[in-house]
């Protein structure tokens, strides 16, 4: 494993983690298609922790105003950063009781490349969804918080997007855009961060240099931090179901030639 391979890994898990077009189906696809068989938890969970700190600095205003009211002495200031801050928790609960329950399917899935290909068209058909909703922007709720939570819980399989199934499914139960790419990534700050630390416990010794490890994170950072200020800029202009075309073209070749 060498610098070049690494890199081009960040470069697709920074890219696809926030584009709605599924970083695990391509990194699947991308050690298919160029041979290479990389079985290494740590980098796995470098690139991630990479793209979790790429949420931070993009978010970080957000964060720090929601941890700082929720500690606040001012209950006026308290009381809507705690709402929010459980709405997230409700939304996290699918995926994370999803990940546990069906641990050995996932990664059965996440060794066939073919079926990471067909799911391709599940992540379009959210995507085409989202592109129908004409009604209103309401608030958001627990029910639609929990609606959204179990768009992200299907997103573990490869080939469906998280970003593009929590991001869609958000504004399809009525969610403004700015605050459905808002909403969905601050949930996905736990999951990412927990799946990254879930995998480094299964870490028993360090088989890529410090090096590797280094561009590993600081690359998928930085390509996360462009490619999640491109889709925020997508999603307000709604035209995230342009990406639907891209995965129906790309589901049709998984299909048809692995």
């Amino acid at each position: 494993m060498d610098y070049l391979i690494i890199s081009i890994l960040a470069l697709i898990q920074g890219t696809t983690e926030f584009l709605p077009v599924s970083s695990s189906g391509h990194l699947v696809l991308a050690q298919r298609w160029l041979h290479w068989d990389i079985d290494n938890v740590l980098l796995d969970a470098v690139l991630h922790l990479g793209t979790a700190a790429a949420i931070c600095v993009i978010y970080r205003k957000e964060i720090r105003t929601l941890v700082g009211d929720a500690l606040s002495k001012d209950g006026a200031r308290r009381k809507p950063s705690l709402r929010y801050i459980g709405l997230i928790i409700l939304a996290a609960i699918p995926a994370g009781l999803a990940g546990i329950v069906f641990k050995g399917f996932f990664e059965k899935m996440f060794l066939n490349a073919r079926a990471a290909g067909a799911l391709f068209f599940v992540t379009a058909a959210f995507l085409f969804a989202s592109g129908l909703r004409k009604k209103p922007p309401v608030a958001l709720s627990r029910p639609k918080a929990l609606v959204i939570g179990l768009a992200q819980a299907l997103a573990i399989l490869p080939g469906v997007s998280r970003s593009g199934t929590t991001i869609s499914t958000a504004l399809l139960v009525g969610v403004d855009r700015k605050e459905a790419g808002r909403f969905s990534f601050l949930l996905g700050l736990p999951i990412i961060v927990g799946a990254a630390l879930l995998e480094l416990k299964d870490v028993s010794g360090a088989s890529i240099s410090p090096g590797l490890l280094v561009v590993a994170f600081g690359l998928s950072t930085v390509v996360g931090i462009i490619a999640l200020k491109l889709l925020l800029r997508i999603i307000e202009q709604g035209r995230l179901h342009y990406f639907g075309y891209y995965l129906v073209a790309l589901g049709l070749a998984c299909v048809l030639f692995l």
